[in-house]
């Protein structure tokens, strides 16, 4: 090969090399453009979903509602549900059982969109459950406490509801999804920001969302956090508690029953990273067959709750009474209990959180 050959390859790969370093940090900064904009629509979003709320009851939702014997019940994230979309999650709630009860489960292992922020995946809890990246204001949403928009006296614009956490990030449905504000962005895991676009987006009060950026000056911060009305230390309180956050993921197992029935039943398990099982619950889910009219809508969309199985639960009796016993053959039956005792063996003898 001669010399000038390999002086036109090697200039021709250092013109490469050029577009290459070029390129890079272009389709990066598009990349976390595209990300802020997403983020700052799912605050605008919220903001509407809690101004459509405040309509709808004359006040803002609490920001949890917490029993007087301390139980957790629901939080503000949960109570904005029917004024972000049509999914029929909400309304298979049940308000009288806490949000990290059996029963609700099936809820908030589900992710929300509009509570997330793309590109930022953690994963799920140790107890299965989706979570949310942004926090709300504690003097807005707190324990207890409604707040309606003639208390607000400084002005909607000079308010804020909701901005994006920068760590230690907690399950959507957990009823205590609110933080300071602080005078510093992006200062550590219970601040907000966003390090990888150096600031944070601000829901407002008057529905509008603003970039504040780690630049901003103290006094600013200080201005939004000291907005009145201020909750007392009482309706702010939150309990020191730290989600373990990770690879957990749910298996879905299907199990036997007539393949003429009504529904199709499943255990779900939550796997550890490890992939031991953590906890399991049996579902079902109404099978919509051509020509079929389910008598509501989302019937048939989502797994329904039958029954949770923890180490020392009698599974037989825990599934006699629900329609998998209707719908499975003696045969089926058995099959379907040795499938379920053998992976409750390896369930640890205290439940996952």
């Amino acid at each position: 090969m001669s010399r000038q050959l390999w002086r036109d390859l090697a200039v021709m790969m250092g013109i490469f090399l050029l577009l290459i370093a070029l390129l890079v940090p272009a389709i990066h900064r598009s990349r976390t453009a595209a990300r802020m904009s997403s983020a700052k629509n799912n605050l605008k979003q919220i903001g509407l979903a809690l101004h459509n709320y405040h309509d709808t009851f004359g006040c803002f939702p609490p920001g949890g509602v917490i029993r007087e014997n301390g139980t957790a019940m629901h939080g503000w994230m949960t109570f904005i549900m029917p004024f972000l979309d049509a999914s029929p999650y909400y309304n298979m709630l049940n308000f009288n059982y806490p949000w990290d009860s059996p029963e609700n489960n099936r809820v908030f292992e589900v992710k929300y969109p509009v509570y997330q922020i793309p590109g930022r995946d953690m994963g799920l809890t140790s107890g299965g459950y989706e979570l949310t990246y942004y926090m709300g204001n504690p003097n807005l949403l707190s324990r207890n406490r409604s707040v309606t928009l003639r208390e607000i006296d400084t002005g909607s614009s000079h308010n804020w509801f909701a901005g994006e956490a920068a760590g230690n990030f907690q399950p959507w449905g957990y009823p205590f999804n609110w933080r300071p504000l602080g005078t510093k962005l992006c200062d550590g895991p219970d601040s907000f920001g966003q390090l990888s676009w150096d600031g944070t987006h601000l829901l407002l009060v008057d529905g509008s969302v603003q970039y504040f950026s780690t630049e901003t000056a103290p006094e600013i911060l200080q201005a939004l956090a000291d907005a009145p009305p201020i909750a007392t230390h009482a309706q702010t309180a939150v309990p020191p508690r730290t989600f373990i956050i990770g690879e957990y993921e749910w298996e879905r197992i299907d199990l036997q029953s007539d393949p003429q029935g009504e529904n199709q039943y499943i255990v779900k398990v939550l796997r550890s990273p490890a992939g031991m099982p953590l906890k399991m619950s049996v579902c079902s889910k109404y099978i919509v067959r051509p020509g079929d009219e389910p008598e509501y809508k989302g019937k048939g969309a989502v797994f329904l709750y039958l029954a949770h199985i923890g180490p020392q639960t009698n599974i037989a009796s825990a599934l006699k009474d629900t329609t998998l016993a209707d719908e499975t053959t003696p045969e089926q039956w058995a099959a379907n209990m040795k499938l379920l005792k053998s992976i409750q063996q390896q369930l640890p003898q205290t439940d996952a959180q």
